[in-house]
């Protein structure tokens, strides 16, 4: 599929949305740039255990980062813990690459905030009604200059992916990824559905990673990924109540 497509279920439940070229050369190249920062993917590297096949082995920048303005530490949720800022962004002293570029993403972030208020409103009004609970209850914990809808991003740089399923979210929400770089043609896989999306830099592609099974293979070149996602056990804590899938008639 090289088109700008949705998928839509014989219950006019809309799964996908692709929409190639969504953002501009200039966007993309801007933004690209700063996700390449050096410091930005150093920082990684003594953070996380990753497994290393899955990275390009002769990019000069491979890696992955975490970011949220507010989520859960690993082990614990609405019972046993709080939501605080991830580790990047915790500090205003220290990581102040990383910071930087995410003050430099504020306007594409709010520019998919406003794709995601389209293609799913429902969604759109719960996680920014479960951000500004957020702020309101843990002011002193919660990261206030992320400027997306989403609660969460993965920033992945020349990294391909196994088939998976993401575990974060919910079934009637939408993942929403962006990829940039400079590489030759790649295809984003949904296996179970016989679907290859081509995935040109500039692509945007919103669908529900719950609940479908999807991977991205290995290419030469330079490319990043920015995965946007929500916590299920973000909107918990702050009771918001999860919405139903996007229909045809939402729109």
């Amino acid at each position: 599929v090289t088109e700008p497509s949705i998928l839509v279920t014989d219950s006019n439940t809309i799964h996908i949305w692709y929409l190639p070229d969504a953002l501009s050369p200039k966007r993309r190249v801007r933004k690209c740039r700063i996700s390449y920062s050096t410091d930005l993917m150093e920082w990684q590297a003594d953070a996380w255990q990753m497994n290393r096949s899955y990275f390009h082995d002769n990019a000069e920048l491979k890696g992955a980062i975490n970011l949220s303005p507010a989520w859960f530490q690993q082990g614990h949720g609405p019972q046993n813990g709080f939501p605080e800022a991830s580790q990047l962004l915790k500090s205003r002293m220290e990581n102040t690459s990383t910071r930087e570029w995410v003050n430099q993403m504020s306007d594409t972030n709010a520019l998919l905030s406003v794709i995601l208020h389209v293609i799913h409103p429902r969604m759109y009004a719960d996680g920014r009604e479960a951000l500004i609970h957020l702020g309101k209850q843990m002011e002193q914990w919660v990261d206030s200059d992320m400027s997306s809808t989403y609660s969460s991003m993965s920033v992945m740089v020349n990294q391909a992916t196994c088939y998976h399923r993401d575990i974060n979210g919910q079934d009637p929400w939408y993942d929403m990824l962006v990829t940039m770089g400079n590489y030759p043609p790649l295809d984003f896989v949904i296996p179970m559905l016989n679907l290859q999306l081509r995935y040109n830099p500039g692509t945007i592609i919103a669908f529900s990673g719950s609940a479908l099974e999807h991977g991205v293979g290995a290419v030469d070149g330079d490319r990043a990924c920015l995965a946007y996602y929500m916590h299920a056990n973000i909107h918990q804590s702050v009771h918001v109540p999860m919405c139903q899938s996007p229909q045809m008639d939402d729109l």
